[in-house]
């Protein structure tokens, strides 16, 4: 009942605000997985951004109380969820991420989650990436005027009447272990520029 409720008044809260969501790639009509990434802080509206693919998506969301009620919100979304983070069984998180990328879904991650550091990039979704040989496809959000929230992640309440833009940047591959290092650093450093 509690998740109905915080369903309910995103969904309304969403009428006060516009959400414009730019592509920079067809992600669309890719014909294989990928993995989402964007950072803890655009969680609560980026479902309104979910491009629409034939694979169904699925968010890695912790297994804690509080990451309970954000699945089961998620759920009233149209989104699957995976229980798991670094800090919460992280091995039988990322099996699960691969066997659901291998049944042809996507997966979507928050690098810097559960707790941060906020804008950190953890290890996980490079290693997930290379795993798999899925891309890697880094989503921002950029608000016009928002406030923000006394938290870990200082998370994003847009402003009413105010926008929001999701951009889906280009797909980031991870070809081998030696790209490890490389790849963290231009997986955060492209999140963190806008």
């Amino acid at each position: 009942m509690k998740a109905f409720i915080v369903y309910l008044i995103i969904k309304l809260y969403r009428l006060f605000i516009r959400i414009e969501i730019k592509k920079l790639f067809d992600i669309e009509n890719m014909d294989k997985p990928v993995i989402f990434a964007f950072w803890h802080e655009t969680i609560l509206f980026l479902s309104f951004a979910k491009p629409k693919r034939k694979s169904k998506i699925n968010i890695l969301i912790s297994t804690h109380r509080d990451g309970k009620l954000a699945s089961d919100v998620i759920r009233y979304f149209g989104l699957n969820t995976i229980g798991g983070s670094s800090n919460r069984e992280p091995v039988k998180a990322i099996f699960e991420m691969i066997k659901t990328i291998k049944n042809k879904e996507d997966v979507g991650i928050t690098p810097d989650g559960p707790k941060g550091p906020r804008r950190k990039l953890k290890k996980g979704v490079v290693e997930l990436a290379y795993l798999t040989k899925s891309p890697i496809v880094p989503v921002v959000c950029v608000p016009s005027n928002e406030w923000r929230v006394n938290s870990w992640d200082r998370m994003i309440i847009p402003k009413p009447f105010s926008k929001l833009t999701f951009i889906f940047l280009n797909p980031i591959y991870v070809e081998s272990k030696k790209e490890f290092a490389e790849k963290e650093e231009l997986i955060e450093a492209t999140l963190n520029g806008y």
